[in-house]
This record gives C-alpha cells, structure tokens and sequence, in this order.
C-alpha cells in the first residue's frame, strides 16, 4: 500500500491540515464511545467495516475519527452514491467509491473493487470501509433506522471480516454548532460469506448504540457532552 494512495493515511493528512480547521468551527465536539478496548484483536489482516445510520453531511468524516482510533495507518474507503461522488470530487481521493442504486450490478463492482485492494496489501494492514445501509438521510430517532440489504451484500464480498456498528447523533445543545455523539458497538466477526449477519441484526445493534445516546441526551441536557460516556446509569426506564 502506497501511504498517499487513495484513501491512504498521507492523502488525509494532507487533507486535515486544512480541513480540520473548518470542521471545529462547524461541529463543537466529538464524542466517541464503545471502542474495542486496548488489546482487543480486530484482525489488522482482515477487512474492518464501519456500519452506521445516516444523520448528516459530516457522517464520513466522523466515522474517520473511529477510524483514526481503531487502525490509523490503513486505507480508508467511503461507499457512497456515485452523484455524492462527482458532486465533491476531492472526496475521491479521499477513498470514496461511487455506485448508482440505479444499476443492479453497481454496488456489486464496488464489492470487488474493495476485494482486490484487500488482497494487493499483503503484510499491511486491511482497508477499512464505511458503508452507511439507510441510503438516505434520516433523524437518529427514526424507527425502524430502515437498513439495506446492500449491506450483506458487502459483507459477504469482504469476508472474513469484522463488522463494528456506530450510532451517531448530532445534538445542538448550548452551542452555536452542534455536538456530534458516536457509540460503537462491540466487535461482530465475519468468518466467511455464509456467517455474514442480516441487515436487521445490524440494525438492532447500531439502534441499541443510539438508544444508549438518547437516553444519555435525555437525562444530562446540555450537559451530556462534559458527562459523556454513558454510564448504566443514563438508561431511562420504560415500561
């Protein structure tokens, strides 16, 4: 792997130099919870996909943070619509890779397309993936979040794998720009294409992470972002 090929990690630091700047300004604070603990194997031989429901503009740059965290020195792939992709060309170098939900086998080349590159990085670590199931744009209190069945689809492609669900929420608060709240969820290991979990079983873990945000949001207010993480006791009863 070439540290300043598409997605690598000298194409985003470049980037970042300028780019995170802008992005203080445009979101008051990150808040990430749930990562793997230190010593926890996630495979650096293997693929690592980032699942996680779709809030806003800032979502790819924000699953970068837990990308950063996780494994920091691998390629860094967005999936996304090919539209998104020649509206905001820089994104290309930034690891994006454009399908049209139009054409049935569009998804599907991008699938191959990220299983080549994972077995050309022979001794380095796997690629890492976004992939972001709802399509769409949707409020993090939606229900049901609505996940693809694209999803699978890529799973299966890149096993054996490791799947890491996030929740994600932007929250305004106190603050002229909002807070963005991330929770991943523990690790899910892909053994092989038939192993790969259903789009719903994604969705139940990546819904229970935003549960986790809302009812820490409900209970501190505009204190949630000093007061994070959440703790068992930030859960709401419900009856």
């Amino acid at each position: 792997m070439k540290r300043f090929s598409p997605g690598g990690p000298g194409i985003w630091r470049g980037f970042e130099l300028i780019f995170h700047p802008w992005l203080r300004r445009k979101l008051h604070r990150i808040h990430l919870a749930g990562l793997p603990p230190a010593g926890t194997s996630l495979n650096p031989t293997r693929p690592l996909i980032l699942v996680a429901n779709h809030v806003s503009w800032f979502d790819g740059f924000l699953l970068r943070e837990v990308q950063r965290r996780v494994r920091p020195q691998a390629l860094f792939h967005t999936v996304m619509l090919e539209s998104e992709l020649r509206a905001n060309p820089v994104l290309k170098a930034l690891g994006g890779l454009g399908f049209d939900p139009e054409r049935p086998m569009g998804l599907r080349s991008v699938v191959r397309d990220l299983a080549g590159r994972a077995d050309r990085t022979p001794g380095a670590a796997a690629p890492v993936v976004a992939f972001f199931p709802q399509g769409r744009i949707y409020p993090s209190f939606r229900e049901p979040l609505g996940f693809r069945p694209g999803v699978r689809l890529l799973m299966r492609g890149l096993a054996p794998c490791t799947v890491l669900g996030v929740g994600m929420h932007l929250e305004p608060g106190n603050t002229v720009a909002p807070q963005a709240f991330l929770h991943v969820t523990p690790p899910l290991v892909v053994g092989s294409a038939k192993e790969a979990p259903s789009p719903a079983t994604l969705e139940a873990e990546v819904s229970a992470a935003l549960l986790r945000i809302h009812d820490h949001l409900g209970i501190h207010g505009e204190e949630a972002g000093d007061a994070w993480p959440p703790t068992p006791s930030d859960e709401v009863e419900r009856g």
